[in-house]
């Protein structure tokens, strides 16, 4: 391996420095094993394996000899530069070749009670451990190695190995033992002789450090905590020894005799050898380096020592795609070690873009890079090249930070130049073909279709039921447990049988041969699976009689109408003596790369039920095994008895880290998660209530609908019958599932049943649901069936009486509420809210003055709010065309939002009926309509003129006052109306004369002139009218934009302008002329009228200017050419925090972009797009609620747009407040003295009445009463 440094500047690759203040420390470092021999633990890696002549690799390969040594001398290294005096067992490995001497290798041999002399040899073996002179400086004896520890005074104790356990497993984790019992530092009157003090505490240390590595992903860790314990536990009691140190006389006892001496230490496992993948970093001489960093680190914290100042970087370089596949690499599932080492790649260090370092990837198939000595800083990136593979994406380029003793972790990937993207993209879950502005309804209006049954064909009793697409798939078995599989194709109404001739037939001989088919799943590709069900045992030592040892059989159809083949096979038995493994079964992935579980049923006279897990990862038919599972009691989180013997695993729709459901007849579902590593329990994530759903069938199935995941399942009574299905949302997890209303879902009479599943389909917005009852088939959809039209909800109207002892509150809703609440506040403060039923339409509710949250005597203001539950799909929720009376008609829009207005929620409509010379002229004026489009007013209001010229677009400010634009020369201008009185004359917003042109010039200055639209920004602080100005005079630009600061210090708002505007901008590409404004805060936007495909830089159908008069956004541009192709009539909206637009475009639909500002630029993106159909929308406005308020030619629309949270709060008046536990003046000691006869007032319900009426009136928030 070759490493080269570039310093291109000498402050950022430094030498570490740390503060000598270890002096006087003796540290004892003790590299593990030191020959070339079968006892130093030689292991076969990709680049070394074994040589035929000796079964073992040559000294590049792997030995533990080597690479302990390599972590001990960079250890001893940092000890030595930071004052400790160091000792070393050994600073060599040898011999090579190493010979056989009398047909057995010269390692260490115990001799009892004899002297042996072998004059051939020239050696001899005495009473214990003895090794030929050669290798006695490779190979000490441990009893001389802990002698030489108590004759020299040592203060600290390490002792450097790596962990075996079965090969090729995926266990890897750091072991840290210590002489003596677990129990051993927590006892005061503990010895020497079994425990040293202060070995616990370094030992603890040392497995923090050692896990850092593994936890960051580069050595990925099968046990997440690692392991710190006394040798007298972790090895068998009975291998305890004692011995009397020959440099003491002290007799110490333990189990690793390199530790039976005075010296407060431990023995490091740093990683499991076994673990293929880890050797093979361990060929990496920096990757040991780096391990023996981790030891010094521990060291300096156990001493308080002064910390390096300087951080590390090591991290792997791999590839992107491919994944390993080699009989020496068997990797953890999911892990950073599946894909394949850039072998040879050259990593670039850069800091602040400059490059200080590079680093040369070995070709020992590890992928390991490391940079050492680096000053701290945030702002070091990488770099790295392949022969073979593209340059690195940017998305691992990006800054990150290097901090003082830390190691940064990083790990890159290149993508081969080979490499083909596959042409289909396979998911466990895809979600179903549908408009991307899809969201999920809360209840799904069904239909029942005809039922079928299928008792004629079906055979057994069926355990499993799979939906795939259109048709439904069946495992069944017969009594003697013969399997049949059965294929429903619900569209074609027909039943197939699928082959399982290939099936191996159960062994008679074999009582443990259960089921030969026991259980399907489907891949992500549609490749049906399946496994038998049988007895397994650990090895053949574990076979009882009767009994064979058993063989998991997994099978793959790879067409449905052909026969199984055997995909692989597996004799383990998930850790266990013996298990009952194969229950059930789920996969994860593409056939030929996906992980496969298994059930492994423990058993055992005392603890049976208890389940384990057995899981492979399979690569194109080959399998990489591991377990899970570590409780065998009954509070094992997954048990048969517990829960049921009818098990089932099935994978979870919820995504890549929420893994798999489990099933069965004494639970109901519950979502668990596999761990890290083998040995360690699952963790349940969530399960659904049983409020929700009966435990009796386990015939649950998932999918995804609006990208939402679903669960389908059978209902039951209260004795267990099937009485239907229902769909339930776990998106947000099983224990928060929320069933979705479907109606028309319960049979007509309960079911008795053995089996019952349910599953679904799902066609672009229909769903179909299907329910198996045993054999028989029932179906239900939406298809045909319309579905409700969810509003955005709203409260409106809102008013509050004292009557008596109690509150009388009202309010009027435009739907039913989910879930509603009053909610109270004091001094602007959330202090209480009191839950409430709501109906579309009016509400009436009493609380009692006592019961309002908060203080007593507390004068509180309140708000309604109102959940009205998903909205699923664009919906039309009212619309109203009877004012289009003409080619000429065309209608114009103002909402009014303010709550403090009498006229909250009121949809004002200008009717254009025509233009000034039109017959028709004379009917043009302003409607008034409610929420669900009822008009209010029985004549138009015309504010006193006789006709309007060419009356467009309309704003409306929050004092309630109208902006109504004319285009027309002769009626030019902004008419200003009060909606608090629509009967008054309507005034002129610019003073001065009205010239020929449509200007209008006050003593000189010009004011205004004709306009197609305007537009009143307010921002709560200040408040600005955009107007598209038609006419060139003065400082008015043609068709472009005049700015009015109508917002005053005091807060009010100026309704009429005696100077030039306070800002104006020129325009460009208004070839249109009918400019329709919305301002921001960066600036306005301005639309045209432009159909499908007119779109061009002289006629623009959308641009965005900045406050500077910069142009910022033009559909015209390459960028928005090909989305935005027109604008039907003008019209769109933003929204109130400027992160959507929502603009109708050419061809009738609304394009919904999300915006995103850069400094004063909209950056457009295309979320989704909705086909309305509603021609020329030439206004559209928001609601309070955010339903849009669309007009134009063909008449006014209120529409809906999909969100998943229908949430509105609208507060009620200010002045309309409550008092906690005194309603104040009843109603009858109600003074009329007070009122004013002539003035505006209210009944309770909200609506204006004259001095004639009778009742409870409210004015300026009092209560009175007329009689």
């Amino acid at each position: 391996m070759k490493k080269i440094f570039m310093i291109l500047a000498a402050a950022l690759l430094t030498v570490s420095m740390s503060a000598a203040d270890l002096t006087g420390k003796r540290i004892y470092v003790n590299p593990g094993h030191g020959s070339y021999g079968p006892n130093d633990r030689p292991r076969a890696t990709i680049p070394y394996p074994n040589l035929p002549t000796t079964g073992m690799p040559d000294t590049l390969g792997f030995y533990e000899s080597n690479t302990n040594l390599w972590k001990c001398l960079y250890l001893g290294e940092k000890l030595e530069a930071a004052g400790a005096t160091v000792l070393y067992s050994r600073t060599q490995c040898g011999p090579w070749p190493y010979e056989m001497k009398n047909g057995d290798y010269p390692d260490y041999k115990w001799i009892k009670n004899d002297v042996i002399d072998d004059p051939e040899l020239g050696w001899q073996f005495t009473d214990g451990y003895d090794a030929h002179p050669d290798y006695t400086k490779y190979n000490r004896n441990l009893s001389e190695i802990a002698d030489e520890v108590e004759a020299n005074n040592i203060d600290y104790f390490i002792s450097v190995h790596s962990n075996a356990n079965s090969e090729g497993d995926n266990v890897n984790y750091p072991v840290i033992i210590y002489r003596g019992q677990d129990a051993s530092p927590n006892n005061a009157n503990v010895t020497p002789y079994e425990y040293v003090e202060g070995s616990y505490e370094k030992a603890v240390l040392c497995n923090a450090e050692k896990l850092k590595t593994m936890v960051a992903g580069i050595d990925p860790c099968s046990n997440t905590k690692g392991r710190v314990s006394g040798d007298w536990n972790f090895y068998s009691s009975s291998n305890k020894t004692e011995y009397t140190n020959k440099t003491s006389g002290i007799v110490y006892k333990g189990y690793l005799g390199v530790m039976k001496h005075g010296a407060s230490g431990y023995l490091s496992e740093g990683y499991f050898h076994t673990y293929q993948p880890a050797r093979h970093r361990a060929l990496n001489p920096d990757y040991c380096h780096m391990e023996g960093l981790d030891y010094y680190r521990a060291i300096i914290n156990y001493y308080g020592a002064d910390k390096e100042t300087t951080g590390y970087i090591m991290g792997t370089v791999k590839d992107a795609h491919n994944k390993m596949n080699n009989s020496l690499y068997n990797y953890i599932p999911k892990s950073n070690d599946q894909w394949v080492p850039c072998n040879g790649a050259e990593v670039i260090l850069k800091k602040a873009g400059v490059e200080v370092a590079r680093y040369q990837v070995d070709n020992f198939y590890n992928g390991i890079f490391v940079f050492e000595g680096l000053e701290p800083g945030d702002d070091y990136s990488l770099d790295a090249s392949c022969d073979g593979f593209f340059p690195l994406d940017d998305q691992y380029k990006v800054p990150f930070s290097v901090k003082a003793n830390e190691t940064t972790y990083s790990m890159i990937y290149l993508t081969d130049t080979a490499y083909v993207p596959p042409t289909i993209v396979y998911e466990d879950y895809p979600n179903p073909d549908q408009p991307a502005y899809l969201g999920l309804p809360s209840a799904f209006e069904m239909t029942a279709q005809a039922d079928r049954d299928f008792s004629e064909v079906i055979k057994g009793t069926v355990k499993r039921t799979l939906q795939s697409g259109d048709s439904t798939i069946l495992l069944s078995h017969e009594e003697d447990g013969t399997p049949h599989i059965y294929l429903i194709k619900s569209s074609l109404n027909t039943i197939e049988t699928i082959s399982t001739d290939s099936i191996l037939p159960r062994d008679p001989n074999n009582q443990g041969d259960y089921l030969a088919l026991s259980d399907i799943a489907l891949t992500c590709d549609g490749k049906l699976v399946g496994v038998n069900y049988i007895r397994n045992q650990y090895g053949a030592d574990q076979v009882d009689a009767g009994y064979v040892r058993g063989v998991k059989n997994f099978y793959i159809w790879d067409k449905l109408a052909g026969d199984a083949r055997v995909w692989f096979t597996a004799d383990d038995a998930g850790n266990s003596y013996r298990s009952d493994g194969g229950y059930t079964i789920a996969v994860k992935g593409e056939s030929k790369d996906c992980q496969v579980i298994v059930s492994q049923r423990h058993y055992n006279a005392t603890t049976g039920g208890a389940l384990r897990i057995s899981a492979y990862t399979v690569t194109d038919g080959t399998p990489s095994y591991i377990f899970y599972g570590n409780t065998l009691n009954a509070g094992a989180p997954l048990h048969a008895v517990t829960h049921g013997e009818d098990i089932q695993f099935t994978l979870s729709p919820r995504g890549e880290k929420k893994d798999f459901i489990f099933d069965a007849g004494l639970t109901t579902p519950m979502e668990f998660s596999l761990p890290g590593g083998q040995n360690q329990d699952v963790t349940i994530l969530g399960q659904v209530s049983a409020d929700l759903m009966h435990t009796k069938f386990n015939g649950a199935t998932y999918f995804k609908y609006a990208d939402h995941s679903l669960m389908a399942a059978p209902t039951t009574d209260a004795d267990g019958k099937v009485t239907g299905v229902q769909v339930l949302d776990i998106t947000e997890g099983l224990d928060k599932a929320v069933v979705i209303k479907t109606t028309n879902t319960t049979l007509a009479a309960p079911v008795e049943a053995t089996y019952a599943s349910a599953s679904a389909k799902v066609k672009g917005t229909d769903l179909y649901l299907y329910l198996l009852v045993d054999n028989k088939m029932y179906s239900f959809t939406t298809v045909g069936v319309a579905q409700p039209v969810v509003p955005a909800i709203v409260a409106y109207n809102l008013n509050v009486v004292a009557q008596g002892t109690d509150y009388v509150f009202t309010f009027d809703a435009n739907a039913d509420a989910v879930a509603a609440e009053l909610v109270f506040s004091a001094a602007g403060e959330e202090v209480g809210t009191l839950p409430v039923e709501v109906v579309k339409g009016a509400n009436t509710i009493t609380v009692a003055a006592t019961d309002l949250p908060g203080e007593a005597g507390q004068e509180l203001t309140w708000a309604v709010k109102l959940d009205g539950g998903a909205i699923a799909n664009f919906g039309i929720v009212a619309s109203e065309g009877s004012l289009i009376e003409s080619s000429t008609s065309r209608l114009f829009n103002a909402v009014s939002t303010n709550p403090e207005l009498d006229n909250f929620g009121k949809i004002y409509i200008m009717h254009r009926a025509g233009s000034s010379t039109s017959a028709n002229a004379p009917k043009s004026g302003i409607w008034v309509y409610d929420h669900n489009l009822a008009k209010q007013n029985t004549e138009v209001y015309k504010g006193g003129e006789a006709k309007f010229g060419n009356p467009t677009r309309m704003s409306m400010d929050r004092e309630g006052y109208l902006y109504i634009a004319d285009w027309a020369d002769g009626h030019s201008g902004i008419f200003m109306a009060n909606t608090a009185d629509m009967t008054q004359p309507f005034t002129q917003f610019f003073a001065g004369t009205r010239e020929s042109n449509g200007a209008f010039n006050n003593n000189g200055v010009y004011t205004g002139s004709s306009t197609p639209g305007c537009y009143v920004y307010d921002n709560g602080e200040e408040v600005k009218l955009f107007v598209y100005n038609e006419d060139a005079k003065g400082t008015l630009p043609a068709n472009g934009m005049a700015v009015y600061n109508i917002g005053q210090a005091d807060g009010s708002i100026l309704h009429s302008w005696d100077a030039a505007p306070s800002a104006v901008y020129t325009l460009t590409g208004q070839a249109n002329t009918e400019g329709n404004p919305w301002g921001t805060s960066h600036g306005f936007f301005v639309s045209q009228v432009r159909e499908d495909g007119q779109n061009n830089s002289g006629a623009t159908s959308l641009k965005f200017y900045a406050n500077d008069g910069t142009e910022q956004m033009s559909s015209a541009s390459d960028l928005y050419k090909e989305i935005i192709t027109g604008s039907n009539a003008g019209g769109y909206v933003v929204s109130a925090d400027e992160s959507v637009l929502i603009f109708n475009d050419g061809a009738q639909q609304f394009l919904v972009f999300d915006i995103t500002w850069e400094g004063d630029k909209p950056v457009l993106a295309l979320r989704y797009t909705i086909k309305h159909g509603i021609a020329k929308i030439r206004q559209m406005n928001w609601d309070y609620a955010g339903n849009i308020v669309c007009s134009g030619d063909a008449g006014i629309y209120i529409v809906s747009l999909p969100k998943d949270e229908n949430v509105t709060v609208v507060p009620a008046k200010k002045a309309l407040t409550v008092v906690v536990g005194n309603p104040g003046t009843g109603v009858e000691d109600i003074r009329e003295a007070t009122l004013d006869m002539n003035a505006p007032m209210y009944d309770v319900l909200g609506r204006q009445v004259d001095k004639t009426y009778r009742g409870v009136v409210i004015q300026n928030g009092k209560t009175f009463l007329l009689k």
